[in-house]
């Protein structure tokens, strides 16, 4: 998949591997009822889970009737190979999106009960949709970066990047110990609190802003529909 940027730049990338981080806002581990991690929560998820546009439609899995929302921060990365250290943020870092990091909650808490893997509940097809890309070049520097998320015009979360517990700079060497970091990877920085359910027939707005929610950057538009 060819990764689209909201603004002029000469780069181009083929989407990559998909890294999601977990629970890395305090409040939203608190609302979930789980420990605040000392370490950082990585999973991936599939291809077939990326969805990529200005305006998407949110496919409502039928394995599942508690399908609920993450709105999520995501980097595209230019790359950095094994054992990333000390690097610059534009070496590392091509462009700043919105994204869905959807998850079908009832198999996942059921899975966890388990302790069996819990991949289909946030690796189904449309799990991870992204908005264009703004370029870093014509970015504002990550710390001054929030974003905000509306359902049915209904605010249910915000948040800046200060509030992160694990910033790029401790995410990304913590993952290319173990992970190659390549071009046109992805990394979903985790949600705050106020995830919730979806219904089909929900519109959800993401705006990509400044710490001034006033100062947006990008717009995101998605719909939810009958799975086809």
């Amino acid at each position: 998949m060819q990764l689209l940027f909201d603004g002029y730049t000469e780069e181009e990338y083929e989407a990559g591997t998909v890294f999601c981080v977990g629970r890395n806002y305090v409040e939203h581990a608190e609302e979930l009822g789980q420990e605040v991690p000392q370490d950082p929560i990585v999973f991936v998820k599939p291809a077939n889970a990326l969805r990529h546009g200005s305006y998407n439609l949110i496919e409502y899995p039928p394995l599942t009737h508690e399908l609920h929302f993450e709105g999520e921060l995501v980097l595209l990365l230019r790359g950095g190979g094994r054992n990333i250290h000390a690097y610059g943020p534009a070496d590392v870092i091509a462009g700043y999106a919105v994204g869905l990091d959807l998850t079908m909650r009832d198999l996942q808490s059921e899975a966890k009960r388990k302790g069996l893997p819990w991949m289909i509940s946030k690796g189904f097809d449309g799990a991870a949709q992204v908005s264009h890309f703004i370029p870093f070049e014509s970015s504002p520097p990550f710390e001054e970066l929030g974003f905000s998320l509306w359902v049915n015009d209904e605010l249910r979360q915000r948040a800046t990047t200060n509030q992160m517990i694990f910033s790029p700079e401790m995410l990304l060497p913590y993952i290319s110990r173990v992970c190659s970091v390549r071009a046109g990877d992805l990394l979903f920085t985790g949600t705050p609190q106020g995830v919730g359910p979806l219904q089909v027939d929900d519109k959800i707005v993401m705006q990509l802003h400044t710490t001034n929610p006033e100062e947006v950057l990008l717009d995101f538009h998605a719909q939810v529909t009958e799975w086809q």
